[in-house]
């Protein structure tokens, strides 16, 4: 099998599990050896994000600097064989498809396409439909290698001896959006956006009613103000120091994350990961609709898996 997928990683590392979770999934269905270009996209002057698929047991190769995509002085020349490709029946690059609005979606005519013997691709591809054929392997393959290691933290048995719940809260994400359509602060209260806090309230008084005695875990990007909300006699508050986690802050979120047993996720690939990698069988996971994140749009119209609760 000499035929290749060449995929370019780039931003966070939720949005590296989806780009590599869709690339190997496609890699088995058309019989083609799978190489991750982890660096060209990282080498971008505006790029502050790093490579983090080496703490998984993935299955792929490092792309050789021949198979890398065309580095920052071959921009321009990229741009124009990216809008010559499409020209033709067999291609060569496969980028991530959007409609007229910019936001992208699942392409289920894919695998009907005629690609070259190297097969280029990049893209989020934010959505269970590119893997799904493919699901244990990709979850198998995102055992974290450090796991012993992170198991050792204080909120691990915690979350695995309870009815633990899951809640994401982000700060600024989405109220800033709020700013730029009303010019105001109305609609916000210390840079967590109402909309985001009550879908958080109503999704609480409904896992309340279907599991027993839970108890819930707060992740956030900042817990300042926070205890308005969600004050730490009811709420236990992930707070895991850098110092203690060898740097690996977000691996560890993402482990400790995975191991609750219900999940009240909000628009985040690193949020949607942490409920879908969970082992329980029996767990609820409740996610947003349209209009509690009216002025968060997803970047992908496939993103929420369809048994995924809608409140």
């Amino acid at each position: 099998m000499n035929k290749k997928i060449i995929l370019r990683l780039s931003n966070e590392i939720g949005n590296q599990m989806f780009m590599y979770a869709a690339a190997y999934s496609i890699s088995k269905s058309i019989d083609r050896n799978l190489y991750i270009d982890n660096e060209t996209a990282f080498q971008l002057k505006k790029n502050i994000s790093t490579y983090g698929l080496d703490e998984f047991n993935i299955i792929s190769n490092i792309a050789p600097d021949k198979l890398k995509f065309l580095r920052l002085s071959g921009y321009l020349k990229r741009k124009f064989l990216l809008k010559l490709d499409k020209l033709k029946k067999v291609k060569k690059f496969y980028i991530e498809p959007k409609n007229k609005e910019k936001i992208t979606y699942f392409d289920n005519k894919f695998l009907k396409y005629k690609f070259q013997e190297n097969l280029f691709m990049e893209g989020h591809f934010e959505s269970e439909k590119y893997f799904k054929e493919h699901k244990q392997e990709i979850i198998n393959q995102f055992e974290f290698k450090l796991k012993n290691f992170y198991s050792k933290n204080k909120f691990f048995k915690l979350l695995t001896n309870s009815n633990s719940v899951s809640i994401c809260v982000r700060q600024n994400r989405y109220s800033e959006k709020l700013r730029k359509i009303t010019s105001t602060d109305i609609k916000m209260s210390e840079n967590y956006s109402y909309e985001q806090i009550n879908y958080i309230k109503k999704s609480i008084e409904f896992i309340k009613s279907k599991v027993p005695d839970p108890k819930f875990f707060i992740w956030s990007n900042n817990f300042n103000n926070l205890e308005k909300y969600f004050p730490e006699n009811q709420y236990t508050h992930i707070k895991n120091d850098e110092t203690l986690t060898e740097g690996r802050r977000p691996l560890l979120d993402l482990f400790l994350m995975s191991n609750a047993k219900h999940f009240i996720v909000i628009p985040s690939s690193f949020n949607w990961w942490g409920a879908y990698l969970s082992q329980n069988q029996g767990k609820i996971i409740i996610r947003p609709s349209d209009k509690n994140f009216s002025t968060f749009k997803i970047n992908n119209l496939d993103f929420w898996p369809e048994k995924w609760i809608k409140i």
